[in-house]
């Protein structure tokens, strides 16, 4: 396991690449107080672990589906595992979650429209072998999205911290 410095150290840099993830390896440096062939190495380190992705994330409005629904769904017993898959495999569904409570899984897709969302629920969801139930919940507002947490911790920092407890979140096998 990574030293508590060396942890922090690749902390530092995660928080500035939030802030400006174009910025060149020599500026992060500068900031971080790591020469650029260091910073470098981490990055490529911090990618290669998976604690660290680089990606383009556009509107999904602007690229034509402006309707954000969630759907609450209930497995069949034993279904899980394979309707996840299925799922994941839909070019309309971003997001697919195994959860706890009432519902088994949640999955978001964006839709070209409310039509196109109802027809994906009702003829392609609704008939996916396992599906014992399910719900769909049109979002009206995204206040805050997922990947944006993270400026908040790169301004704020994290009060408690995994890290400190010695788990690595986000590690693969840190699942529970």
């Amino acid at each position: 396991m990574a030293s508590k410095s060396s942890i922090e150290k690749d902390r530092g840099l995660i928080r500035e690449l939030v802030q400006d993830p174009r910025q060149t390896n020599v500026a992060l440096a500068a900031k971080v107080g790591l020469s650029e062939g260091s910073v470098r190495r981490r990055v490529e380190r911090l990618v290669t672990e998976g604690q660290l992705q680089f990606a383009a994330i556009p509107s999904a409005a602007f690229m034509g589906r402006p309707v954000h629904t969630l759907f609450e769904i209930q497995s069949a017993p034993g279904a899980t595992e394979r309707l996840i898959d299925k799922l994941a495999g839909m070019p309309e569904i971003a997001y697919v979650y195994h959860v706890t409570g009432q519902f088994d899984i949640i999955a978001v897709g964006y839709f070209a429209s409310s039509n196109a969302m109802r027809r994906f629920w009702t003829e392609r969801l609704g008939h996916l072998d396992g599906v014992m139930e399910s719900r769909s919940v049109m979002v009206l507002r995204v206040a805050k999205r997922a990947h944006e947490w993270a400026r908040d911790i790169a301004v704020d920092g994290d009060e408690e911290s995994a890290w400190e407890s010695g788990s690595t979140p986000g590690a693969p096998g840190s699942e529970t």
